[in-house]
């Protein structure tokens, strides 16, 4: 119906196929979200970061969130600076796919952009989904190095990240033979928790063994 209705309008600028390449995204019609795609190209219109980030979005909903980065190096050649959501839509579409190694790929070259350009809209907060995804996953897959690099990002913007994903990190360390790194990281984050949430963290903080060959915390 939107579709049809689109259809006879006078013709439609880069900001009316956004919002249907979204609609589109969203009901998972392939058919025409294509079209509107060949439409777009037919009418020599320029796509703008929010077309690309729905294409990457689409990418990432269908496990192949690598066509999806490719678009980036194509942004760039065509002067079309990303954001937030198109570093968000790819490390989560990798996150989901299991490949945190390409997740922490994206997400270290939006850093670097942000310094690079100054760019603070690029900035990302711990507390966000991308940050708790990563993290997460970078820990289930024991990219310990990965992991603790994330963990002292946070750190260092003296907050405090997801608390079970920095006790896996922990547990995992100590399990590696670092208990020195995991010491550090226990009592970092001794110091960032503050009012009620440091009842949960002393909670989960005592139940780890930080000492190599001791037992663990799980059951």
């Amino acid at each position: 119906m939107a579709k049809k209705k689109f259809k006879h309008r006078p013709p439609a600028d880069i900001i009316s196929y956004n919002t249907l390449l979204a609609g589109f995204s969203e009901q998972d019609d392939a058919e025409e979200f294509e079209k509107l795609l060949k439409e777009i190209n037919e009418n020599k219109l320029e796509p703008n970061v929010v077309t690309y980030n729905c294409r990457m979005r689409w990418f990432a909903r269908k496990g192949e969130t690598f066509k999806g980065e490719e678009l980036l190096d194509v942004m760039e050649s065509k002067g079309v600076l990303p954001n937030y959501v198109t570093y968000n839509a790819l490390v989560q579409g990798y996150c989901k796919e299991g490949n945190v190694g390409a997740a922490m790929r994206v997400f270290k070259r939006m850093k670097v952009m942000k310094r690079r350009e100054g760019r603070s809209d690029l900035g990302v907060s711990v507390h966000s989904q991308t940050y708790v995804l990563l993290f997460k996953s970078l820990v289930e897959k024991e990219r310990l190095d990965d992991a603790l690099w994330l963990c002292n990002s946070c750190f260092a913007m003296k907050a405090a990240p997801s608390f079970e994903a920095v006790k896996g990190l922990v547990e995992g360390l100590v399990k590696g033979g670092r208990s020195a790194e995991a010491k550090g990281v226990v009592a970092k984050m001794n110091f960032l928790v503050k009012g009620d949430a440091k009842v949960a963290w002393e909670k989960i903080a005592g139940e780890l063994s930080l000492e190599e060959g001791a037992p663990s915390s799980d059951p």
